[in-house]
């Protein structure tokens, strides 16, 4: 049994109520609503009314406003979103940081003095790499906010926001200023948050291509 436009209204309110304005998961949520709906009016010869109320009431958990020890609690959504967006940022957030700390603890145990000469190369390279990550990163972050678009993959460049901060430390602390010792594993960060921002950027397209409705 078909939904009326009416009773798909009905729905679409709901998940408007519930902030499920992301296009991806709202396209799944809602496909799977009314599919739960139709399928209980048929088999239990119930009517509308009824039968949603009683799966809204089966949906609601999912669809709580929560938020993740990932993006802090400044960052939150609907229970069903946060899910999605955790398992496609954790692994991300794992390795990166994994690998920041590692070389954190490196860099504190050995033993970079270097020439002059060296330092002075090593300064300049780090200084031109971490300038163009940083304005490759602006220069993303500008694109997406113009796209009006939501998707889980959006909420994830959302929290990345602060990433435009740490590329522009990594500058400040790669040895162009006198008296500040170089932190190298500032750079390798700051081109990990560049190359994960493009990353979701790319996925954040994909999926108003695949979902949007013209």
């Amino acid at each position: 049994m078909e939904l009326t436009t009416q009773q798909l209204q009905r729905v679409e309110h709901y998940l408007d109520k519930k902030n499920i304005t992301y296009i991806d998961v709202r396209f799944e949520v809602l496909d799977h609503i009314v599919s739960d709906i139709e399928t209980k009016m048929e088999d239990k010869k119930l009517d509308f009314e009824t039968v949603f109320y009683t799966v809204m009431d089966k949906w609601n958990i999912h669809l709580k406003q929560t938020s993740s020890w990932l993006y802090g609690i400044a960052y939150s959504a609907p229970k069903i979103v946060m899910k999605k967006v955790n398992n496609n940022f954790r692994k991300w957030f794992l390795i990166s940081n994994s690998l920041m700390i590692l070389l954190s603890m490196i860099e504190s145990r050995i033993d970079l003095s270097v020439s002059e000469g060296t330092q002075l190369f090593l300064t300049n390279s780090l200084v031109i790499i971490n300038i163009i990550s940083f304005f490759i990163l602006v220069f993303f972050m500008t694109k997406n906010s113009k796209t009006k678009e939501k998707t889980s993959y959006s909420f994830i460049l959302k929290t990345q926001s602060l990433g435009g901060l740490i590329a522009f430390f990594a500058i400040i602390f790669s040895g162009i200023i006198e008296g500040i010792t170089p932190i190298y594993s500032f750079t390798f960060m700051s081109i990990a948050i560049t190359y994960i921002y493009s990353h979701f950027l790319k996925k954040h397209k994909e999926a108003i291509k695949k979902y949007k409705i013209s």
